[in-house]
């Protein structure tokens, strides 16, 4: 017999609910349950003074043109960044989180999150630091301008830079099939270069103190792309009307090394560095 008492009724309805949400999660699948819960983890365990830094320069030097990286990974420890795609396959700007590749016949496109990394650098960028400039800038002046404000040079720091481009130039990478024969000291100086006037857009990029070697690149390392999405690069030289700099101190470093054969073969035979800092 049903007990009519209020209580014994509503308790009854929230045992039937219960039951009935439990019966309903039962058919989805534990692999999505996990996913589903995933993200709220990621973005609590998050550090974002952290620069993350995948595959290490000097196995990029050494002909290490295949990564095990995944851009779906990618999206995870930063939302700006640079670096290039495996087999040198498009160089990588990545801005508010967006995976660009700009490869060697000057197209711009959206990275697939399938899609594989050799070597990136990246960040969640806040910034702590913001200035303009208004008179005209190049390459070098920047970097004077930039060193003046740097609190100390010791530490490690990302750039969003945006601004009117007079003129800009831009260099790639031609795409690699293994064999892999010639490394990054024969490939960038003979890298595809592309040039703009007239464009405005955002470099983005990382400062990285003396002390780091072999790790990653010494100095001053951009990338840029254009606010249509139409063009970008590693940036070599510009002239610029107006730009506002915005500066991400960090003060922690986590690099992670490809788990692949190429990578626990490589000899560590050549040395290369951009030239200027």
């Amino acid at each position: 017999m049903i007990s009519k008492h209020p209580s014994f009724f509503i308790s009854s309805l929230c045992v039937l609910f219960l039951l009935t949400a439990c019966k309903d999660r039962s058919n989805v699948p534990e692999k999505q349950v996990v996913e589903e819960r995933q993200p709220a983890l990621e973005e609590k365990n998050v550090n974002r003074d952290l620069f993350y830094h995948y595959s290490i320069w000097y196995a990029f030097v050494n002909k290490v043109f295949e990564g095990d990286l995944t851009v779906a990974k990618l999206k995870t420890k930063g939302d700006i960044g640079l670096g290039s795609y495996t087999k040198l396959d498009g160089e990588l700007i990545m801005l508010d989180g967006v995976p660009y590749r700009a490869t060697e016949d000057g197209l711009v496109t959206v990275a697939k999150d399938e899609d594989k990394i050799v070597y990136v650098n990246t960040t969640f960028f806040d910034a702590d630091l913001t200035f303009k400039i208004t008179n005209p800038m190049n390459y070098d002046s920047l970097r004077v301008e930039i060193n003046k404000k740097l609190p100390t040079k010791n530490m490690f720091y990302g750039f969003k830079i945006h601004g009117m481009f007079k003129n800009i130039k831009c260099g790639g990478l031609n795409k690699q099939e293994p064999p892999f024969k010639e490394g990054l000291d024969v490939l960038i100086p003979n890298r595809p270069i592309f040039k703009a006037e007239a464009i405005e857009g955002t470099m983005v990029g990382f400062y990285c103190p003396e002390f780091i070697g072999d790790i990653n690149v010494a100095g001053y390392h951009l990338h840029f792309i254009s606010d249509d999405r139409t063009f970008g690069g590693h940036v070599m030289a510009f002239n610029s009307e107006s730009l506002d700099v915005s500066i991400d101190e960090m003060y922690e470093y986590q690099f992670v090394l490809p788990n692949t054969d190429a990578y626990r073969n490589v000899g560590f035979d050549k040395q290369f560095q951009y030239k200027k800092n």
